[in-house]
């Protein structure tokens, strides 16, 4: 019985080893985020939110990296871009919020998962949304160093005017207080907060939304060696239907 005791703790004690040997041999990439709202993040501290369950899928998965999530303003990420000593990579972004369109300037990944903004208003008056001047006049919430195409360039011509806050969330408040007219919020956030708050008679929805995109991967050019890789991987998980059901509990 001793002797079997023994034989199952060292067989343990191995697989403990082993396990962190593994780790140790894998590269740590920092997986930068400046999204702090539900449901992309929702518990920092926790790990709880889309954001980490995408790295941890994506740890599942990878043999050669250690992805670890980095929450990051985004005017620092923009200035260690534009310095090139961004040693990470930039989760949930699109070409054309960093001036990129050509996707010529950083590597880009295909689709992480594809989502919208929508334009909300207070259902006591409600909005259209018919291209960035149907805005004109009103005061407008954003979150501060977001760029809103269109909407930037209507409040820097003094067509309307623009009040910011830390994060999306904080935009319903403001809007319930009558603070701003309108403003615009990531679908997947504004379901996750209509349905976590019973909001559902208080926002509408302008029929056209602001924007209709896909989230997707900033890889900087000096971790280049980590791109291939990597979109292997994104592809592994977009053929998963567990990732894809994961996706849904959020919509």
């Amino acid at each position: 019985m001793i002797k079997q005791f023994i034989v199952l703790v060292f067989f343990i004690s191995s697989l403990l080893v082993s396990t962190a040997l593994a780790c140790e041999t894998k590269a740590v990439v920092p997986v930068y985020v400046y999204h702090q709202q539900p449901p992309y993040i929702i518990n920092f501290s926790e790990q709880k939110g889309l954001y980490f369950d995408f790295v941890n899928r994506l740890n599942s998965l990878s043999e050669h990296f250690l992805f670890e999530v980095t929450l990051i303003p985004r005017k620092r990420a923009e200035r260690m871009l534009e310095n090139q000593i961004m040693e990470g990579i930039l989760l949930g972004v699109n070409p054309k919020w960093f001036k990129d369109k050509a996707e010529t300037k950083y590597l880009w990944t295909d689709e992480v998962f594809s989502d919208r903004d929508e334009v909300v208003s207070l259902k006591a008056n409600a909005i259209e949304f018919n291209g960035a001047n149907s805005l004109t006049d009103l005061v407008l919430g954003g979150v501060r160093g977001f760029y809103y195409y269109g909407i930037n360039e209507l409040v820097a011509a003094k067509k309307a005017k623009r009040i910011d806050t830390v994060n999306e969330p904080d935009l319903f408040t403001m809007m319930l207080k009558g603070r701003v007219d309108v403003t615009i919020i990531s679908k997947l956030t504004y379901n996750y907060m209509i349905n976590n708050n019973g909001w559902q008679n208080q926002f509408y929805l302008s029929v056209i939304p602001h924007d209709i995109y896909q989230r997707r991967i900033l890889v900087p050019r000096n971790m280049s060696e980590t791109f291939k890789p990597l979109q292997a991987l994104i592809a592994k998980i977009q053929q998963d239907k567990n990732w894809q059901d994961n996706i849904a509990r959020y919509q």
